[in-house]
């Protein structure tokens, strides 16, 4: 009798563990990047941006991780020199992971990104920049890659010339109007003074 109740316990207790299983199973991510797959080329189209980078920093608030790049190349995207991507820190919900110093090529997404400029998970296609395959699917797609955007300051303080972006060329943000009115008023003047010589000469 004893044995009985123990063989029904047992079987309602393993009844009940597999529903749960099956339940935290449905809720884990089931997608990862397979560089060896067969739809590497959707998976590398499927992107805000696309860079390759060092992550030189990070630092995780809540559930969140933030990784700071700096930037070598662009395939697409606005994208400077330095960039933050941000990641969930649970796998359960498709969260990536990077180390600090390993250059990876990244293919971003726009949402979800925690107040960064973007977001990536272990869905997209990003892997380390040694990855060949990646980085051959992200040319097909993109084409050959380009150097970040550099952003210079436009804007002159107390006075300074400004550098006009892109060109490497100065001017000064103050315009010489005091000296162009006196040149003109100059100008002026003088040639009122030569007509009324040659009005005088000619009596």
């Amino acid at each position: 009798m004893v044995r009985w109740l123990i063989s029904i316990i047992a079987v309602m207790g393993l009844a009940g563990a597999l529903p749960l299983a099956a339940s935290t199973q449905a809720h884990a991510c089931s997608c990862v990047y397979d560089p060896d797959g067969p739809q590497i080329i959707d998976l590398v189209s499927n992107a805000a941006s696309v860079f390759t980078g060092t992550v030189t920093a990070e630092h995780v608030e809540d559930q969140t991780a933030f990784y700071e790049f700096e930037v070598r190349e662009v395939f697409t995207g606005d994208i400077g020199t330095t960039t933050t991507v941000s990641s969930s820190v649970q796998g359960a919900a498709c969260g990536r992971s990077f180390e600090v110093g390993t250059e990876y090529i990244v293919f971003t997404s726009a949402y979800e990104t925690a107040g960064a400029q973007w977001s990536v998970n272990s869905c997209s296609a990003t892997t380390q920049s040694s990855n060949d395959r990646t980085r051959e699917a992200a040319v097909t797609v993109y084409g050959e890659p380009r150097p970040p955007i550099l952003r210079k300051a436009s804007v002159a303080q107390d006075g300074a010339p400004m550098t006009i972006e892109g060109t490497g060329t100065e001017r000064n943000p103050l315009l010489p109007w005091p000296a162009i009115t006196i040149t003109a008023i100059t100008t002026a003047l003088a040639a009122i003074l030569l007509y009324r010589r040659r009005r005088h000469h000619q009596r």
